[in-house]
């Protein structure tokens, strides 16, 4: 049996490896977080023991979920949101199912012993990793196209579902976005009856899927797609990589507007708009003092940590972390 792979990132090491110094997954990166500028590994950042490990849900729980995320799509849409929900779940239900039919060996008499087996404790650690791995695949081609300053992908309606799938995925998988669920539910629990058998970190990972793929279709069909190119600046990225610059920055007060902003090297990014004063597949030059207005919503949006090609470009965020 392989060794379970408990270090698990949470923002994808090919993407940030345009911010290395020798542009690979395992490269050096300058890091800003506490103040203090370091250059790490990739392998040694933006990651947490057992981040995506399955939870068993309560039925309140599902139905809490189904109630948030699934309830109000329709048709496909819905049947997919469904079998996500099937997907997360599918470990313990399997147990579950194993043990009333009877299947279970000597060494098992009931459910919970097949949920303490090292195996089944392995596939709950990585299940949601490896779907993340799969996602990450999904978006290699497209990222690839987008560091070659091309958008001809989002011509095509099947392209611009999973590349949007992709990217609304990297906005709900880290740990700012998980932090800002769980503290969101928590408060709802003090104020909602019903809401005190709910445990908020069980569900965050299920719900982050289910919104992705919603999220990811709004994309797809709403959204015009811009690059933006600087010649005498650069990029910086935080660990929420994609933004919405409209962000409020106040759990309480919802934005009026979504525009997805997502750095893709330290020269290039990508604007997600429904801004009409652009024009659907443009690619644009823009200005040092633009890409500084960026950059500051990157810091801003940030959990605890923001990178850059260059040590130099962090040392002016030293007093704004």
């Amino acid at each position: 049996m392989s060794q379970t792979k408990k270090k698990q990132h949470y923002i994808w090491r090919n993407y940030l490896a345009a911010w290395t110094q020798d542009n690979t997954t395992t490269g050096k990166i300058w890091c800003l977080r506490d103040n203090k500028v370091f250059q790490p590994s990739l392998l040694n950042i933006a990651h947490e023991n057992y981040f995506y490990e399955v939870k068993e849900l309560s039925q309140k729980e599902r139905t809490l979920i189904y109630e948030l995320a699934i309830k109000n799509t329709t048709g496909i849409q819905r049947q997919i949101n469904e079998q996500w929900l099937k997907l997360y779940c599918a470990p313990y239900d399997y147990a579950d199912e194993i043990a009333s039919l009877g299947y279970l060996s000597p060494d098992y008499t009931e459910s919970f012993e097949i949920k303490q087996d090292q195996l089944f404790r392995q596939w709950s650690i990585e299940h949601i990793e490896m779907l993340h791995c799969q996602i990450e695949s999904s978006g290699i081609p497209y990222i690839s196209l987008l560091r070659q300053n091309s958008l001809d992908f989002w011509k095509a309606e099947i392209d611009r579902e999973k590349f949007g799938f992709f990217l609304a995925n990297q906005y709900f998988r880290t740990k700012k976005m998980r932090d800002a669920l769980v503290s969101s539910m928590k408060t709802t629990k003090e104020i909602v009856v019903g809401f005190n058998e709910i445990h908020p970190e069980n569900i965050w990972l299920p719900l982050s899927l289910i919104l992705a793929s919603n999220v990811g279709i709004q994309i797809a069909h709403g959204f015009l797609a811009i690059i933006m190119l600087t010649d005498d600046a650069s990029f910086i990225v935080g660990d929420q990589p994609v933004i919405n610059t409209y962000s409020t920055f106040d759990a309480k007060t919802v934005p009026e507007k979504v525009e997805f902003f997502y750095p893709i090297t330290p020269n290039s990014a990508l604007l997600l708009t429904e801004d009409p004063k652009y024009t659907n597949g443009q690619t644009i030059n823009i200005s040092s003092d633009e890409v500084l207005r960026y950059n500051l919503l990157e810091q801003k949006s940030a959990r605890e940590m923001i990178f850059a090609k260059e040590k130099e470009q962090l040392n002016a965020f030293i007093s704004l972390t």
